[in-house]
């Protein structure tokens, strides 16, 4: 089984987050994020092994690394292959967990972050965060919708970077204030400015496309926490996409060519040595998209409690508003 030593000295910041807290590293590879992390994240990334449809939409769970601020940092030897489910002010805990970039292997991934739930407060919150959240989801689509756009990032071509509030990367970078100024009148309009990015080739049918595959992933997501007893307090819906039309295409064709699937076909599967080689054969191809459930500092598993309206709320106005793109 593969292994890989992480020290803090060679940890870089991560660049790929469309919302989140700060101080969110990755490894010089790419392949890892580590990010400041609650036990209750780590508790609920180890249960999960007892959910695997569920485990099938969360980022894979590599383990935990505690980070120094010594000369001499703590090291974490992590097992890479084991199978498993993975801004703002920053965790300050001591305690980072370690997940699969869901943005590596994309050439331009293009990011959106989706926070779920119309109550964004769990139990142990303090009458003055109740009532301080309480307030930005009246305020946002959080409250009637149970979603609201977190934060997203666009790549808007080769001759984009540094002019009209482009990065050096030729990034467009929409931050959490950007998502609280939707209704839920208007809130399709940060969905068509995320799907259709004409500058850098992604075309309308290109975007519905794109549109038509992430709604059957949310379909399918929604039957899953539907079929779960849990509680998402804050979690999010990760979308990535190639961002480079080039790219995508070229990953469109090859999953033609190879008929192959995205949806999560091993859910429920006996782990057994195929799936193994199926996995690594899927590392190796191109990428059109990937859809994951992440941010689980106040998740649960609550047997007997039923499904989670709160997040499923959020999830089924999602698919509505991108069934409406496709109508």
């Amino acid at each position: 089984m593969a292994q890989h030593s992480l020290r803090e000295a060679d940890l870089i910041a991560f660049d790929h987050a469309a919302a989140g807290h700060e101080g969110v590293l990755s490894d010089a590879s790419g392949a890892l994020v580590i990010k400041p992390c609650t036990a209750a994240e780590v508790a609920f990334y180890e249960a999960s092994a007892a959910h695997p449809d569920f485990a099938a939409y969360m980022p894979t769970f590599m383990g935990t690394l505690s980070l120094s601020s010594q000369s001499d940092p703590t090291a974490a030897t992590i097992k890479t292959s084991n199978p498993g489910p993975a801004r703002g002010k920053k965790i300050d805990t001591g305690l980072s967990i370690v997940l699969e970039n869901i943005a590596a292997g994309f050439s331009k991934p293009n990011v959106l972050d989706i926070k779920l739930g119309a109550r964004l407060w769990d139990e142990d919150a303090n009458l003055e965060k109740r009532q301080r959240l309480d307030k930005v989801a009246s305020e946002t689509t959080s409250k009637s919708l149970g979603f609201r756009i977190a934060g997203m990032k666009t790549w808007q071509g080769n001759t984009a970077s540094g002019s009209n509030g482009v990065d050096k990367d030729g990034y467009r970078n929409y931050d959490k204030m950007y998502g609280r100024r939707f209704t839920a009148d208007n809130v399709r309009e940060a969905f068509e400015e995320f799907l259709f990015v004409e500058n850098a080739g992604i075309t309308r049918a290109v975007g519905i496309t794109l549109v038509r595959r992430l709604l059957q992933e949310i379909k399918a997501l929604e039957n899953v926490v539907a079929g779960q007893e849990s509680r998402m307090v804050s979690a999010s819906i990760l979308y990535v996409y190639e961002g480079d039309c080039k790219a995508l295409a070229e990953a469109l064709d090859e999953e033609r060519r190879l008929g192959t699937g995205k949806h999560h076909s091993k859910i429920g599967g006996n782990g057994n040595e195929d799936e193994e080689d199926d996995d690594e054969d899927e590392d190796t191809r191109l990428k059109v998209d990937a859809v994951k459930l992440i941010d689980f500092a106040h998740a649960w598993w609550t047997p007997g409690l039923g499904p989670d309206e709160n997040s499923l709320q959020g999830i089924r106005s999602v698919a509505r508003i991108l069934q409406d793109f496709v109508e």
